[in-house]
C-alpha cells in the first residue's frame, strides 16, 4: 500500500497545486449545494441497487459491512494508513494514536446507540445545521483553494506541538 501510494503521489506532485486548487472549488461547490444557495439537480439524483430477496444472516451482514465500508474508505483510509505506518515504524507511539482514533471512531456511535430514540431534535434544527456545515464547507474549501489550509496547519501544529505523539 505504502509503495502504491508513493507512485500516485510521485505523478501528481508536480500538479500538487491545480488539484488543491480544483479540491477547493469542489468543497466551495458543494458547501454551496448544503446550504440551499446553489442547487445542481445531477448532483442531487440519487441511484440505489434494490435486491428482491434481501439476504439475512452472515451474507446479509457480509453485505451490509461491505457496502457500509466502500462508503467510509474514502473518510478514514488515508488517516487510518497514516497511523498504520507509524505502528509498523514506530509500535510505542504508533499503537498510541490507533487506540485514540479507534476510540475516537467509535464514540460518536456509542453515543448515538443510546440516544438514538431521543434524537427527533435533529430534524427540527436539520436547517440550520445543514447552513453551518455547508459555511464551514465553503470557508475550507476558499482556505484550500487560496494555499491557507497548509498555513493555518502549520501554525496550529507549533501553538499546540505534536511532541505527546
Amino acid at each position: 500500500m505504502g509503495f502504491a501510494a508513493t507512485l500516485i503521489g510521485e505523478a501528481f506532485y508536480q500538479f500538487q497545486d491545480i488539484l488543491r486548487q480544483i479540491g477547493g472549488l469542489l468543497m466551495i461547490l458543494m458547501g454551496l449545494m448544503v446550504t440551499g444557495w446553489l442547487k445542481i439537480f445531477w448532483f442531487m439524483k440519487e441511484k440505489r441497487f434494490e435486491l428482491k430477496n434481501k439476504p439475512t444472516g452472515y451474507l446479509g451482514s457480509s453485505l451490509v459491512g461491505i457496502s457500509f465500508a466502500a462508503g467510509w474508505t474514502t473518510c478514514m483510509g488515508p488517516i487510518l494508513s497514516a497511523i498504520l505506518a507509524l505502528v509498523a515504524s514506530d509500535p510505542g507511539r504508533g499503537s498510541l494514536l490507533l487506540v485514540f482514533y479507534s476510540v475516537g471512531f467509535a464514540i460518536p456511535f456509542f453515543i448515538m446507540s443510546f440516544f438514538i430514540s431521543s434524537t427527533k431534535w435533529i430534524v427540527r434544527y436539520s436547517k440550520p445545521i445543514m447552513k453551518i456545515g455547508g459555511i464551514t464547507l465553503i470557508l475550507v474549501g476558499i482556505l484550500l483553494f487560496t494555499g491557507q489550509m497548509a498555513k493555518i496547519t502549520v501554525y496550529l501544529i507549533k501553538w499546540f506541538g505534536v511532541s505527546w505523539f
